[in-house]
């Protein structure tokens, strides 16, 4: 059977048109940074975030608004997907809203004004938690006696 030259210059067109889509596609991908500092123990859904500096990083192309939460101390990180996302006014600004339960300190919502959009967490439930900083060494007492 002999090529059609026809029907491969159809099939370059269409695998052109397709690779231009989707490189356009992954263009448009919007990325937001932002920083913050907790000074207390936080959850921020399945994460334990311990007191310090954070940085964050939104790509706005992932399903669900997954957010990425790096600790500059111990250079960790984990996720964090947003239960809802709502609109959010342009005069708010970037900040990260906390709430208290009896579990402790909690991330409630990230406010992201700039994009016009908010991105809302719930309660964390108890459960295993994926801690972004080492564990602290607890003290040790030693007693030391003069036995003969």
């Amino acid at each position: 059977m002999k090529p059609n030259g026809k029907y491969l210059a159809i099939r370059a067109v269409f695998l052109t048109m397709c690779a231009v889509s989707l490189l356009s596609i992954l263009g448009s991908a919007e990325t937001l940074r932002g920083n913050f500092t907790l000074t207390a123990e936080t959850h921020w859904g399945k994460l334990l975030l311990a007191p310090g500096a954070y940085e964050f990083t939104i790509n706005s192309d992932t399903y669900g608004k997954m957010v990425t939460v790096r600790s500059k101390e111990s250079g960790w990180s984990g996720m964090a997907m947003a239960e809802s996302s709502s609109d959010a006014k342009s005069d708010e600004g970037m900040k990260l809203l906390l709430t208290r339960s009896e579990g402790g300190v909690y991330v409630r919502a990230l406010c992201l004004g700039d994009s016009g959009m908010t991105l809302n967490y719930s309660t964390p439930k108890s459960g295993r938690v994926t801690r972004l900083t080492r564990e602290q060494p607890s003290a040790t007492i030693a007693s030391v006696s003069n036995a003969q």
